[in-house]
């Protein structure tokens, strides 16, 4: 009774108050402290009367109802940790990132709630597997799920190492993100560093981290890591024509992170197509084009092909709009126009400045070129279309003829076939 006032009243109160808790998360962890303080009542009384009941008894293990409830307290607190590290401590150190404009959460409001519930998911299952191997110890039992001969030796795998293995692998995860999201998020605001040279970065982190960390939850699954790596050999001398194509964009997809000539937001055309890199993977990168589709490319295309990278290294790239006006039309009024309209379009940045040029004497017009800078990557094509708008306007009123294709058709002996 003097550990739960100690705790309810005194350390959850501090607690509370430090994390700013509200009210609702505060009932849920007091009822969550109640029953195991009555647990722990009971099984105090029981021992100090030395009084227990056996359940089962075998030439292994021994259970009472002493052990049922060191179970159900393992579980409460599974349940308590739960919820102070994933619903109350994590909860709020996500908000403080979010007003501090951490730029690797993303999304705003959202994207930052999808960071929490995915960080929540892996506190939850971490705590779950660490109960489960407790009570497996606690209850002093294993389920066998194969055992048998594997070779010349022999091999069996346990409830106890897929628990062991799947602790690893979410270790690795938390690792990942506290790596990510509390070391590299701060380092990467004070350098000012771009988003795709931190994705590209964290990528390879994830990578690593996952590699070594399967190669450990290999070990205690009992695979014998130097037989994977002989068989992986023959396998790849094996299905690597097959795969050639698979292992190209593999590698080329390393590569793109650490060269970094494409990254992530940069504007890229490939073989005709514009659009934004949004996501670098193992295989394949997506690119999201200007009427909002995502295309799946494959990152040997990044690697071998001509890509012109729009915004590497800046986020301004310079276009062009042509036009063609009449023969004997004022060029210097012409060239003149083009610059005013370029000029006051909103979305053309003033510095470097716009200008203008004769480009052709061409068949029946005098060609024009009018080049602008800006960073408006996605609606460029409708910055193009104001321009050409506003430029026939003007034209109009200034009396500037933009020609159009003429053909002059002469027929020999006219007279003679209309005479007939």
């Amino acid at each position: 009774m003097a550990l739960d006032w100690l705790i309810m009243f005194w350390l959850l109160r501090k607690l509370f108050r430090r994390f700013n808790v509200e009210q609702v998360r505060r009932r849920q962890v007091r009822r969550r402290f109640q029953p195991l303080f009555l647990y722990l009542i009971v099984l105090t009384w029981m021992w100090t009367c030395k009084v227990d009941y056996t359940l089962y008894q075998d030439k292994i293990r021994w259970i009472g109802i002493s052990t049922l409830i060191q179970g159900l307290m393992l579980w409460q607190i599974a349940f308590i940790v739960d919820l102070i590290l994933g619903r109350v401590i994590l909860r709020n150190f996500f908000q403080a990132q979010g007003n501090l404009k951490n730029p690797i959460l993303g999304g705003g409001s959202s994207g930052l709630q999808r960071t929490l519930s995915t960080s929540n998911r892996y506190i939850k299952y971490a705590v779950y597997v660490v109960t489960l191997m407790a009570m497996l110890s606690l209850f002093q039992t294993d389920f066998t799920f194969f055992e048998g001969k594997v070779g010349k030796g022999s091999y069996a795998l346990r409830i106890s190492n897929v628990l062991i293995a799947s602790l690893v692998i979410l270790t690795a995860q938390l690792l990942i993100w506290l790596i990510i999201h509390l070391f590299l998020a701060n380092f990467y605001r004070r350098r000012s560093i771009n988003i795709g040279s931190q994705f590209a970065f964290n990528q390879l982190v994830n990578y690593l981290i996952y590699f070594i960390a399967g190669m450990i939850a290999l070990h205690f699954v009992g695979v014998n890591i130097t037989v994977i790596a002989g068989g992986a050999v023959a396998l790849l001398v094996g299905v690597g024509i097959g795969l050639q194509q698979t292992f190209n964009d593999f590698f080329s997809g390393i590569l793109l992170l650490f060269e970094r000539s494409v990254e992530v937001g940069d504007w890229v055309e490939i073989d005709g197509l514009v659009g934004k890199v949004r996501r670098i993977g193992p295989r394949t990168s997506v690119v999201q084009t200007r009427d909002n589709r995502s295309v799946i490319v494959p990152n040997s295309r990044l690697v071998i092909n001509n890509v012109t990278n729009w915004s590497h290294g800046d986020d301004v790239a310079r276009f062009t709009v042509a036009v063609g006006v009449a023969y004997g039309s004022d060029t210097q009024l012409v060239k003149q126009i083009l610059v005013d309209v370029a000029k006051n379009h909103p979305k053309v940045l003033p510095t470097p400045e716009v200008n203008a040029r004769m480009v052709l004497f061409g068949t029946s017009s005098l060609d024009f070129e009018v080049y602008f800078w800006s960073n408006e990557f996605m609606g460029i094509e409708d910055v193009k279309s104001d321009i050409r708008f506003e430029i026939d306007r003007v034209f109009r009123e200034h009396k500037i003829e933009i020609p159009f294709t003429q053909t002059d058709v002469w027929i020999r002996n006219w007279e003679t076939l209309k005479g007939r």
